[in-house]
């Protein structure tokens, strides 16, 4: 057990453990009040030190943690992430056990056992909390709180003693209390109730004048109203009432499965607050989180709780004698229509006065208005009453605070549906191969808890896979509620059919439109798309009142991007059903059809220059919407707008890498037959080539490259930027005629066209081998796309500086420029580019020795990719060249085996790098048979890339195999041939340089003749001695 409240105290088997100094006793204190959860580092210290920090902090908190180890066992201090955690259960602190005592005091129902209940949480105190240790920084702020509670806890039982009858037994502890919080008004009034109701009036006026007199000389305050109804109280010599008790609430039939966090936000809440509405949709569990709050308040100074059901009530003038009820007082029969008899708001002050209470208002949605007003006149006639609502919109009044009840998490709706399976499918549980489909459930149900449990119900005559697949037909699937249950809990069409029916017809007409949209909608979109009668208003005004009734919601955006408005799955497919029974489908979506082709068109000229992040966001924060209007204009053959719309996502889909995107819709639009802007047509046909390109498609290049150009010659001059560089680009690498881009990149009105023509020139150096001019092109390429802010462009030409910077041996230069490469390609959010610009960075880590380094950066990397869904192939490919550097052979084999299941494995260039790595790895391990397999499909890949320093790099690896073969002749010539395609040896590999090393030892001299020989080999002939080795090599 652990003490904090007293002295801190540990103890084993009831006999207390020597702690040591302060700081070892605060350590414990600290851990104790998280107990069973991580406390980080950095809290530790400065919650031990604050200012006053040792020389090294981290080192100081570990002796610290070593010596409460020997103290109290090295199992109890358990080291968690980031931090240290106290490997108890909660319940062996006793502020933990004060907390569970004050809860259950609460929550009792009956005032006898409540009374018995608080008296046994105030004997886990043994002193002022953390009473040793009070000079730490956290220790006063943590001692104060628990004070607090503890004080609450001796004015609740007072309260309890009052109602029993036994006021006596209170007057030590509140006059202890008293003593030490002179103007703590609650307690003087409850201890001059408690004396006067004891018979002793005067020394209840004098605790109370004792009490003014001190609020007045020394915080210049008048007493508040609980002290002045106190005062008129003993003055009128009015006794104590002794209410009789209201029976316990009984305990749910079902597990509470996720929501513990909100149940503690609602409880913090309550402490602070006086009107709590809890807002959400049909079947978000606004009911069960309210009681689950009010079943274990750790704070005793919300008293009592009840609950008031207003589900079933039909008219407003039933509401007072239903509240009247639940409070404990007699109930009063209101029939529908008739108003509520005159003094029934009057015996509801009264039967709430005086009374700490938190009083539950449950269903409050359909006589929100009256439930406001009402709640509004007692919280202003009650000092001592808190509301918690539960509401599908917020009350409306001053002072409430709301706590949206939002979706589950996805583990925890899984959990709830896993629990309530079982009660229908004794021993269902969450097993492989049913996960998928109950996350599919979980997710397409919005993770909203009855829809969820009405789907469990389900399984009596379904699987969960068989669920799944059902759900677009939710309505009818989604019938089997509790017969016990509200008619409208009872299936998912009556839960949302209630809200529904509570909206006004604008509101409606909003909420069907809306349903046009897949993802949501910015205001500005809403209102194009949801304008037209019966809307006659603020479109906006509309839309805010539909996020108030839980109908919508809104979701705030990053990076300045617009707030979005957006429905639950569930009820965007019931506004759905709504929208086509009004025969306004084909209108709300050729209204954002328009939206969304007026977006694309404006953000894509942006996209090549500075304006290009906000750009971006905006498309990102749209992406799902553009899918939608794509497929719906694919589906109706409308080949216009599709055009339009590609035409003007491509670019923004190739500077972020997603070439899925990019193949899939161009795919789909350039085929299409019927009537379509020329520019638009011209421009995916460019894309087209450049995806032919890519995927190694000639002759597919070679039509899409003519179609390309013949539209973009019937348009206006200058065209799109992009057709101005197809067919250039294409005679570059096709017809090795550099003339028109040349001509492109001295003359092109465009700087960006101009930039992107030079960066085109100098990527044909690199793979000539012309490192030279390759410098003097980037560096023209570099100065025109600063100039026009395309961090894209920017980043490619940045990144092959680097790469030059790197053959050189120049590790600082390098480094400089990868590491601006990589955050562009971090900012434009860039899943193609990044993978290799991280790889070289860490690569060039590697290669000065500094391993670690490597792996932390590529694991980075990994992690980033991962959270963007990208390809992971080419930092796997890299990771594995680190661990081989390292001599873990195994793990760099596991990695490339990781490498080649990913996208993309199947391209030239990712075939080359894989290839090229496995030999590697083979040669380090002797298996020289394997390494010489894989290197034969490197270099028939390589041969196929065309590209120079994938070629060279290729060279370079078959070297070290032809070294360890015992050729060092074939050696000698093979790093020729591959300085010979890269234009220069590789200063910056220390492989490499081995290499050489070793060539030069067993040929001598002869060593500069074999290097020669393939460094003075033409490039063809090069590429052909290289297949010629692979070739022998492989027959061996």
């Amino acid at each position: 057990m652990i003490g904090l409240l007293g002295v801190v105290e540990a103890r084993r088997d009831g006999a207390a453990v020597p702690l040591g100094g302060l700081r070892v006793r605060g350590l414990l204190a600290r851990l104790a009040l998280d107990a069973g959860h991580a406390v980080p580092v950095s809290t530790l210290i400065d919650d031990l030190w604050g200012d006053a920090l040792p020389g090294s902090a981290a080192n100081a908190l570990q002796a610290l943690v070593s010596r409460l180890r020997r103290a109290v066992g090295t199992d109890l201090v358990a080291t968690a992430a980031g931090g240290y955690r106290l490997a108890l259960p909660a319940d062996a602190v006793d502020t933990t056990r004060f907390g569970e005592l004050v809860a259950a005091a609460s929550g009792a129902g009956d005032p006898g056992a409540g009374h018995a209940l608080l008296g046994q949480a105030l004997g886990c105190w043994r002193g002022p909390a953390l009473a040793d240790v009070r000079e730490l920084p956290f220790a006063e702020p943590a001692a104060h709180r628990l004070a607090e509670r503890r004080a609450a806890a001796v004015e609740e039982r007072a309260r309890l003693a009052l109602l029993l009858g036994e006021p006596s037994t209170e007057i030590d502890a509140l006059t202890a209390q008293l003593d030490a919080a002179p103007l703590r008004e609650t307690t003087a009034a409850l201890l001059a109730r408690v004396l006067h109701a004891c018979g002793r009036q005067a020394d209840a006026l004098a605790v109370l004048d004792r009490t003014r007199r001190r609020l007045v000389e020394d915080l210049g305050v008048d007493p508040g109203a609980e002290l002045e109804e106190a005062r008129l109280a003993v003055l009128r010599g009015a006794a104590a009432p002794v209410r009789r008790a209201v029976p316990p609430p009984v305990p749910a039939l079902t597990s509470f499965v996720g929501r513990d966090r909100d149940v503690g936000r609602v409880r913090e809440l309550l402490a602070t607050a006086r009107l709590v509405t809890l807002t959400g949709p049909g079947g978000a569990g606004k009911t069960r989180l309210a009681r689950e709050a009010i079943a274990g308040r750790a704070d005793g100074r919300a008293g009592e709780s009840r609950v008031a059901e207003l589900a079933a009530l039909t008219d407003a003038h039933q509401l007072p004698a239903a509240v009247l009820a639940a409070v404990g007082e007699p109930e009063l029969v209101v029939r529908s229509g008739e108003a509520p008899e005159p003094d029934t708001n009057a015996r509801l002050v009264a039967a709430l006065s005086g009374r700490r209470i938190v009083l539950v208002l449950d269903n409050c949605e359909h006589l929100v208005d009256a439930v406001a007003a009402l709640a509004e006149s007692l919280l202003l006639a009650c000092p001592g009453l808190r509301v918690l609502a539960t509401s599908r919109e917020p009350l409306g009044i001053a002072g409430e605070v709301l706590h949206p009840v939002d979706a589950l998490a996805l583990a925890d709706a899984m959990r709830l549906f896993a629990d309530r399976a079982a009660a229908v499918r004794p021993g269902f549980a969450l097993t492989p191969d049913v996960t998928q489909a109950v996350a599919e459930i979980c997710r397409r149900l919005d993770g909203q808890p009855l829809p969820i449990e009405l789907a469990a119900a389900r399984l009596r005559t379904l699987s969960p896979a068989e669920i799944a697949a059902r759900l677009d037909d939710r309505f009818r699937l989604l019938t089997s509620g509790a017969r016990t249950a509200l008619p409208r809990h009872q299936t998912l069409r009556a839960v949302v059919d209630w809200s529904w029916d509570l909206l006004a017809e604008p509101e409606r007409a909003v909420a069907r439109r809306l349903a046009a949209f897949a993802g949501g909608a910015t205001a500005e979109a809403a209102e194009r798309v949801c304008a037209g009668p019966p809307v006659t208003g603020d479109v906006f005004e509309l839309l805010a009142s539909l996020v108030d009734k839980s109908i919508v919601v809104a979701v705030p955006q990053p990076d300045g991007v617009p707030t979005r408005y957006r429905m639950l799955e569930t009820i965007r497919e019931y506004a759905g059903e709504r929208l086509d029974e009004a025969g306004e489908r084909r209108a709300a979506e050729a209204a954002h059809l328009g939206v969304l082709l007026e977006l694309v068109e404006a953000a894509e000229p942006h996209l090549r220059g500075a304006d290009q992040l906000p750009w971006l966001a905006r498309l990102r924060a749209e992406a799902e919407e553009i899918d939608v209007a794509l497929r719906r204009a694919v589906a109706a053959g409308d080949a216009a707008s599709a055009h339009r719309l590609v035409a003007g996502m491509a670019w923004s889909w190739i500077i972020r890498g997603l070439f899925e995107d990019v193949a899939r819709w161009l795919g789909a639009v350039v085929a299409m037959e019927g009537p379509a802007p020329a520019a638009a047509r011209a421009v995916n046909w460019a894309y087209e080539a450049l995806q032919c390109a890519i995927r190694g498609d000639g002759s597919g290049e070679l039509e899409a490259v003519t179609a390309a150009v013949a539209l973009a010659d019937e348009l206006p001059r200058p065209p799109h930027p992009t057709l101005q560089l197809t067919w250039p680009i294409h005679t570059l690498f096709v017809d090795a005629d550099d003339g028109p881009i040349r001509r492109l990149a001295a003359e092109a009105e465009d700087p960006w066209v101009r930039a992107f023509a030079f960066n085109t020139l100098a990527l044909a150096a690199e793979n000539n081998g012309e490192l030279d001019e390759q410098r003097q092109l980037l560096r023209a390429a570099h100065e025109a796309f600063r100039a026009t802010g395309d961090r894209f462009g920017l980043g490619m030409v940045v990144h092959s500086l680097g790469e030059l910077e790197d053959i050189a041996g120049d590790y600082a230069a390098a480094a400089g420029a990868y590491d601006e490469s990589i955050a562009l390609a971090t900012e434009l959010g860039n899943t193609d580019d990044l993978p290799l610009f991280a790889s070289n960075r860490a690569m060039l880590d590697a290669r000065r020795g500094d391993l670690g380094a490597a792996r932390s950066r590529l694991r980075q990397a990994l992690d980033l990719q991962a959270s963007w869904l990208g390809n992971d192939g080419a930092l796997l490919i890299s990771l594995a060249h680190v661990e081989r550097m390292a001599g873990d052979l195994d793990r760099a084999r596991h990695h490339l085996a990781a490498a080649a299941a990913t996208d993309g494995v199947d391209r030239p260039h990712r075939r080359t790098s894989l290839g090229l790595a496995s030999a590697a790895v083979e040669v380090a391990a002797g298996d020289l048979a394997a390494a010489r397999a894989c290197l034969a499909e490197a270099v028939t890949a390589s041969v196929e890339t065309r590209d120079g320093p994938v070629i060279a790099r290729v060279a370079e690896v078959a070297a070290t195999l032809a070294l360890a073969e015992g050729d060092p002749a074939a050696a000698g010539l093979l790093l020729g041939v591959a300085a010979a395609q890269r234009g220069s040896v590789d200063v910056g590999n220390p492989e490499v340089q081995v290499a050489y090393d070793r060539v030069r030892a067993a040929l001598g001299r002869e060593a500069d003749e074999a290097v020669r020989g393939g460094l003075e080999l033409p490039r063809h002939e090069g590429c052909a001695a290289l297949v010629a080795y692979a070739g022998e090599s492989a027959a061996r």
